[in-house]
């Protein structure tokens, strides 16, 4: 590579074509051991390339602070094809494909052509150098798809990082030298003067300067969106029924296919996890996070538990680009934000609120969607004879005692494989029989198969079925700063619970770095035998336990559903309302919330 930078300058969203490598790379070679890739020979970046004839930026008007606002795109039309109304402020003119719901802003506009092209253009082998700011200065684009011919993934991997990094200190060096010949770009060789027409959208002296460090690299996505496209067939039909269900736009399922590209095994460096990457503080309100299962990797309840999410968003955010931000951004967030601009829209958001947290992704979030929902619905135009996968099929049934994972899995008549894959949401400590299924599991079996697995359970005998957890502990190391109420809290146990599994005293003081066993959240405190214990049903309360602990052993679970009452659901078990309400420390002005857990008192 030569002293000076060889960069291609691609103004997006300016009337300009950028010229990509015409071909798709191969895929890379299979990963190697460790030792392989620490003993291959070094490799040399990638060869960059130059495209000449690009324009300019259009000048941006001063935004209200002073400060040159982004390039805006063509003015909106003044009403929308013939119906005589005028378009809300910073809404293009409705195209085929867009949604009343979601519009395409103006000012989003380089954006959604930016993501739009990261989408389905740009392969998984090339990265983007851009600016942070306007995603149409486009530093750079580092090509290596002859790389990827030849290197492991681990190599390629290393190749890539190393290739960005010193991209990023060239760049740098680039914008110090055109921020120090400015005032005479006559001298300015032919990258210098390139950087100087990027921005010349802006008259601000410190520019470059202030651009220097601001940029990141997106890598293409054209590979991982074509499997997401694929993938998604298995479940955008049941996907859209959900949300049909809650009356919300169908539209919204197509939000995974930014989150996750549609794996189900995703998860994030900050936690978030699934389809829907739900953070675990958004899972624990939503769904079930627990020691039995993690819901946020099942497809079909993770987007019952995003619908309600999203509706919450809407009903406290009013407008379907706030809420669609709110999702990243949090609900909060996006709330404050409008509050500290006096605003009511994204577009406000975007052009006013400079919070230290709205950052790129959050700015760029709603473009995005709408960029990858754009995508999937023109996916011919992109993709060409992509086959999707056909929509997975299956029949639930209930479980009504503790039952054993293989049991279930047995009587499913499907293999080990296939009845993973219909629910994925069970931890190991249940696959592995060390927890068994608590009652009131929804079981998902294939097609056809629930009838004869009903008859199946129906004849299980007592030593398959019980009325109690086994009892398992986690153990957590504690931190500093964390007490047993806040363990409690988290683990979704009771403070006596976790003070009897460890022996303890209420006034017991703890130390950082003490290991602490924490039980199962329904595990009743009568339970005398542990995890390691070699019988299967061992787990019977205690010949000393009180009546009281008896009782108390027998509470089943009820996760509620849309549509139940405390009335239905104390029919259902043959229970009274004043019994539900009594251990559940619920009064009669509680609402139900949908997808709480109710304790269920036996009889």
């Amino acid at each position: 590579m030569t002293k000076k930078l060889l960069c291609l300058f691609a103004l997006l969203g300016a009337g300009a074509a950028v010229a990509d490598p015409a071909a798709a790379p191969a895929a890379p070679a299979q990963q190697q051991t460790s030792a392989a890739a620490t003993a291959a020979p070094p490799v040399s970046a990638p060869a960059l390339h130059l495209v000449d004839g690009l324009a300019p930026a259009v000048p941006a008007q001063p935004a209200p602070n002073g400060t040159a606002a982004p390039a805006a795109g063509p003015a909106p039309a003044a009403d929308t094809a013939g119906s005589g109304q005028a378009l809300p402020p910073g809404v293009v003119a409705q195209q085929a494909q867009d949604d009343p719901n979601f519009p395409h802003l103006t000012i989003l506009r380089p954006q959604v052509e930016f993501w739009t092209r990261v989408f389905s253009e740009y392969s998984e082998n090339q990265s983007i150098v851009h600016s942070i700011d306007d995603v149409r200065k486009v530093y750079e684009v580092l090509d290596f798809s002859q790389q990827a011919e030849t290197l492991d993934a681990v190599q390629l991997s290393l190749l890539k990082g190393r290739a960005e990094s010193h991209a990023k200190e060239q760049i740098d060096e680039l914008l110090k030298r055109v921020d120090e010949l400015q005032a005479t770009p006559e001298k300015m060789d032919a990258e210098e003067h390139r950087v100087y027409l990027m921005y010349a959208d802006s008259t601000d002296p410190h520019r470059f300067r202030d651009a220097i460090g601001s940029f990141r690299v997106q890598r293409g996505l054209r590979e991982r969106t074509a499997h997401a496209l694929q993938v998604s067939g298995r479940y955008l039909p049941q996907m859209e029924q959900i949300f049909a269900s809650y009356g919300l736009p169908t539209r919204l399922t197509r939000l995974p296919l930014v989150e996750s590209s549609f794996n189900l095994q995703a998860y994030s460096k900050v936690g978030a996890a699934g389809l829907w990457q739900f953070m675990p503080s958004s899972a624990r309100i939503y769904m079930r996070l627990d020691e039995i299962t993690d819901d946020r990797r099942d497809p079909w309840f993770s987007t019952d538990a995003a619908a309600r999410h999203l509706r919450d968003d809407y009903n406290a955010l009013q407008s379907w680009p706030l809420a669609v931000t709110a999702y990243n951004h949090g609900r909060g967030g996006v709330a404050r934000g409008l509050a500290m601009v006096n605003g009511t829209t994204l577009t406000d958001l975007l052009q006013r609120y400079n919070g230290d947290s709205f950052g790129f992704a959050s700015r760029n979030f709603y473009a995005e969607f709408l960029a990858a929902s754009d995508v999937e619905h023109d996916w011919h135009k992109h993709f060409g004879d992509l086959q999707r996968d056909a929509p997975t099929q299956f029949e639930t049934v209930e479980t009504r005692d503790y039952i054993p994972y293989s049991t279930l899995q047995r009587l499913s008549n499907a293999d080990d494989t296939t009845f993973r894959t219909l629910n994925p949401a069970y931890n190991d400590e249940v696959m592995d029989g060390r927890l068994y299924v608590p009652p009131g599991h929804l079981i998902r079996v294939p097609a056809g198969a629930a009838d004869r697995f009903k008859l199946a359970y129906a004849s299980l005998g007592p030593e398959q079925r019980f009325e109690h957890q086994r009892q398992y502990y986690t153990v957590h190391r504690l931190e500093r700063g964390e007490s047993i109420a806040r363990l409690a809290h988290r683990f979704g146990v009771s403070q006596q619970a976790i003070l009897a599994a460890n022996g303890l005293r209420g006034n017991a003081r703890l130390r950082a770095g003490t290991n602490l066993k924490i039980p199962p959240h329904d595990a009743p405190s009568t339970v005398v035998a542990s995890a390691d214990t070699p019988e299967p049903h061992v787990l019977k309360t205690s010949a000393h336990s009180s009546a009281s602990e008896r009782k108390a052993a027998k509470l089943r679970l009820h996760k509620v559903r849309s549509g139940q009452t405390l009335g239905s659901i104390a029919k259902r078990y043959q229970t009274s309302v004043s019994a539900l309400r009594r251990v559940n420390g619920l009064d009669s002005a509680d609402r139900l919330r949908v997808g709480s857990m109710l304790k269920i008192p036996g009889n």
